[in-house]
């Protein structure tokens, strides 16, 4: 199994900031609240561990340690806010880098665009249906307006509502890419809205009281929605049909990296 063992180190003005062993320093002394406790804890001299935080509070734009001598309480270490949180963020983009080896494997995965390959690492959502594309058209009056994405297939195209507010947040502009994010209950089988599109049913799933019919797009774009059993009963699908869905405009959430 390709399991790499990944050791972030950063560097500020060419000088070591942090490492795997600084790190582990920091969280000793957040632990035991005495920068000699913390050095005997993860086995390194007092002189050593004094000399990297030393190096690391002259690089750091904040404080990462506060020093209490003497007083009532006896003396101490303890870490800054801000150095617990860039201890948080440390640990963050640790794991973000094991989650983008597990996804090299996975050729569907494209490495090509940051939003896409940021969502395949981080990015689970209850949304059944993740579609990525490219904004077409910017429309908006003072309070709201439309926003027309052409899909991945370069194809497809899908008008959806956003409020002037939500364009301006998400930094919306032409040709930037987004991710439409759209729960199965929400798309309709009929042709109901201006998102019509014509679509095969490729499978049917039931239990009895629901279903969750996957389609296919004449591109090869899936789409999932959910109905009850009697509503697939009636309008008798069946995996092969052709039919036709609807979405409508306000039913699709955008997201984006901004």
């Amino acid at each position: 199994m390709f399991n790499p063992e990944i050791l972030l180190t950063l560097y500020l003005n060419q000088q070591l900031f942090t490492d795997p062993r600084r790190l582990a320093l920091l969280k000793a002394i957040e632990q035991t609240g005495s920068l000699s406790q913390a050095a005997k804890q993860i086995n390194i001299s007092y002189k050593t561990a004094w000399d990297a935080i030393s190096e690391i509070n002259k690089l750091a734009p904040k404080p990462f340690l506060i020093t209490a001598t003497g007083g009532k309480n006896g003396g101490g270490t303890k870490l800054s806010v801000y150095a617990i949180r860039f201890i948080q963020l440390y640990d963050l983009l640790t794991q973000l880098q094991h989650n983008a080896f597990k996804i090299l494997s996975d050729d569907n995965v494209p490495l090509d665009d940051i939003l896409k390959t940021t969502a395949k690492l981080s990015l689970q959502t209850s949304a059944r249906n993740q579609l990525y594309g490219s904004v077409k058209q910017i429309k908006t009056n003072n309070v709201a307006g439309f926003i027309t994405v052409k899909l991945s297939d370069e194809q497809t195209e899908l008008n959806v509502y956003v409020t002037k507010k939500s364009i301006e947040r998400l930094q919306l502009s032409i040709d930037k890419t987004v991710l439409l994010l759209i729960k199965a209950p929400l798309i309709k089988l009929d042709d109901s809205s201006e998102n019509s599109l014509s679509v095969t049913v490729e499978k049917i799933t039931t239990d009895g009281q629901w279903c969750e019919i996957t389609f296919l797009l004449a591109s090869g774009i899936k789409l999932y929605a959910s109905q009850p059993v009697g509503v697939v009963e009636q309008l008798a699908l069946t995996i092969g049909k052709q039919t036709i869905l609807s979405i409508h405009p306000e039913n699709i959430i955008v997201a984006t990296l901004v």
